[in-house]
């Protein structure tokens, strides 16, 4: 999906916010957070792990695959490709600032970030659905299955929680 000049990985976004999903549901120190950095860094914090360890992925595939050193303009290329992965905190950091200023609790913020998280995926899982020409039920049925995945990842993260 093209965005001006840049352009936006679908796949990279419903990535990262399925991890979100996942750490913002199984994450259990929520209380302790008692600063807008602190629960920033517990959104950021994963989202970073996955743009170096994709950025660490892609390097070591482009020096495997061209037998010779990364020249600084490829370098550049692969580090800047990564910062796609960071889109997907956009949604929870507005929830996040809203939530900061209401007389919402920090797990009712929470609760509202999944739910971000979920309507995330199914606006992605449209979107992907009008670029591939759908119409009528069946764009609905691919926004929808944002949705059902969305569920599907608060639910496993809800059974696969230690109690």
């Amino acid at each position: 999906m093209q965005i001006g000049a840049w352009r936006l990985r679908l796949d990279r976004l419903v990535y990262a916010t399925v991890v979100l999903m996942s750490v913002l549901a199984v994450y259990d120190g929520w209380q302790g957070l008692a600063t807008f950095l602190g629960v920033l860094g517990v959104i950021l914090g994963p989202l970073v792990a996955l743009a170096l360890a994709h950025l660490f992925a892609e390097v070591l595939h482009a020096h495997a695959e061209l037998r010779r050193p990364l020249t600084r303009p490829e370098w550049w290329e692969l580090t800047v490709d990564q910062a796609p992965w960071f889109v997907a905190a956009l949604p929870p950091l507005v929830v996040l600032g809203i939530g900061w200023l209401s007389p919402l609790d920090v797990l009712s913020t929470i609760r509202v970030l999944l739910w971000t998280a979920v309507a995330t995926l199914v606006v992605v899982s449209g979107v992907a659905g009008r670029m591939a020409g759908l119409t009528g039920w069946r764009w609905w049925a691919a926004a929808a299955s944002g949705g059902v995945v969305g569920l599907l990842v608060i639910g496993l993260q809800i059974l696969l929680k230690p109690h």
